[in-house]
């Protein structure tokens, strides 16, 4: 089992921690759901004293939907795989190494060549509001409370919260790329601000073309000229050949895990969609790399037998989501599959196009060059960075290839860019697909906006009509 550190600046991380092992211990019992032990207050008392105050902070659904049967394997992969990430992520802290807090459309390897710790800013709101009962609420509380509007992003809020409530290691710099959003753009320059410290930027083109392509390069070299400059050496090839290598595998098996969910019955459950996610910013590391190769040993073991994931005698239904899962209630999409036969297919944040291609580790202008083409293609990157017809496009492509029943256009209620174009997409959906669209508010990270109870209900009154 892990030391604990009990430093304050590692609060949020520490969690992690010691969830990961308390799930460990939990999945590696014989049982299927915590009334197997009695419920959730008998199962407290008979854990190591080291799990309890940590036990009562999880979603207790949560417990429940990774204990299922179906879902057991693919959790025992995920919290493999957290460990793994803040094992590191700590190694390096105590290493005295430089921080990078980035925003998740970065590829991490040219920080891991140089021995910087890369944290995703936006990790820290997504699996704390995933895990945990009170979510990341009192990140996004505090920032609010700092005059940080409302409206604007929960994703960033979280974490600049807990920056601001000193839960998280101070950073050397910050990285953000400058789309899609003005306000990540904003909470990001305070942040910095606040800490001060440097931010990076990296500017982004807005056409899919070869010119494009040959100023993503020029921002790169300028992102790793930078990172040398704070990291105070020059990047070791061999070392960025290395982690590239483990991108290169990672990417390999997310796509090869679509072609499986293109497969009837679909052989892939839907509640780790946002896990998914927080690896894809983890593209680079050995343990981005196990989670999807893993995953797809899980994916095609069943696929191999022609098995689904939703119960026997139910309908499948398959979904798209046009753009974001919520990340504050996993089991919300474990109940779809179990109440309404509806699986998760696709959405914006883990959808890679096939010819996203890996990266050549010829030399390092190979790599430079490839690292910039997969900056164009990592998810929501991909899609609003440029014109809406890439966004409608590819989720026409989406719902045609997976052979999808409806589009659900949940919309995060602080991306303005989205709730500009969502009917755009839907009109073009029902019209190049011939399928039914919903569309519906939340806040991707925050209940409170709209309630696990409104999100069943609103699913209840469409499939009721489908």
């Amino acid at each position: 089992m892990a030391e604990y550190s009990d430093r304050k600046d590692r609060t949020v991380t520490t969690w992690w921690q010691i969830t990961a092992d308390l799930a460990k211990y939990i999945l590696s019992q014989d049982i299927n759901h915590l009334d197997d032990w009695g419920g959730k207050e008998v199962v407290r008392d008979i854990l190591p004293e080291v799990f309890q105050k940590n036990f009562d902070m999880i979603q207790t659904d949560l417990i429940n939907c990774i204990l299922e049967e179906k879902n057991k394997e693919t959790a025992q992969n995920f919290v493999n795989n957290i460990g793994s990430y803040v094992d590191e992520m700590h190694k390096g802290l105590d290493a005295g190494n430089k921080v990078c807090y980035h925003y998740f459309i970065h590829s991490i390897e040219p920080m891991l060549a140089l021995d910087i710790v890369p944290i995703c800013f936006e990790v820290l709101s997504g699996l704390t509001a995933a895990l945990y009962t009170d979510g990341c609420e009192e990140g996004i509380d505090a920032i609010e409370g700092e005059g940080y509007p409302d409206h604007l992003c929960s994703s960033n809020k979280g974490a600049a919260g807990f920056l601001l409530k000193g839960y998280l290691p101070k950073p050397d710099m910050f990285l953000k790329g400058a789309n899609p959003c003005d306000a990540s753009n904003r909470i990001y320059e305070w942040a910095a601000h606040k800490c001060k410290v440097p931010l990076l930027t990296t500017e982004t083109p807005y056409y899919f073309n070869e010119r494009a392509h040959r100023f993503m390069i020029g921002e790169t070299r300028r992102l790793v000229a930078n990172l040398e400059k704070i990291a105070g050496k020059k990047i070791d090839e061999g070392r960025l050949r290395e982690y590239v290598e483990y991108g290169n595998e990672a990417v390999d098996y997310i796509v090869k895990i679509q072609e499986l969910k293109k497969m009837v019955p679909c052989p892939d459950t839907g509640w780790h969609r946002p896990a998914d996610t927080i690896f894809m910013c983890q593209i680079g590391t050995p343990h981005g790399a196990k989670y999807f190769r893993d995953l797809y040993g899980i994916v095609k073991k069943r696929a191999d037998k022609g098995e689904g994931v939703v119960p026997e005698g139910k309908k499948e239904r398959r979904l798209a989501w046009g753009y974001t899962w919520e990340c504050f209630d996993l089991p919300f999409f474990n109940w779809l599959e179990n109440e309404h036969g509806a699986i998760y297919t696709e959405d914006t944040l883990s959808y890679f196009p096939a010819d996203v291609g890996k990266v050549d580790t010829t030399n390092m202008e190979t790599m430079i060059e490839g690292l910039a083409w997969r900056s164009m293609q990592m998810p929501m990157a991909r899609q609003t960075m440029s014109f809406s017809d890439v966004w409608i496009n590819d989720f026409v492509h989406i719902c045609k290839a997976f052979k999808v029943d409806a589009l659900i256009l949940g919309g995060h209620m602080a991306c303005k860019h989205y709730w500009a174009l969502n009917k755009l997409m839907s009109d073009k959906v029902k019209e190049k697909a011939g399928i039914p669209t919903l569309r519906f508010e939340f806040d991707m990270m925050d209940k409170r906006f709209t309630s696990p109870a409104e999100l069943k209900r609103i699913m209840n009154d469409f499939f009721a009509t489908f």
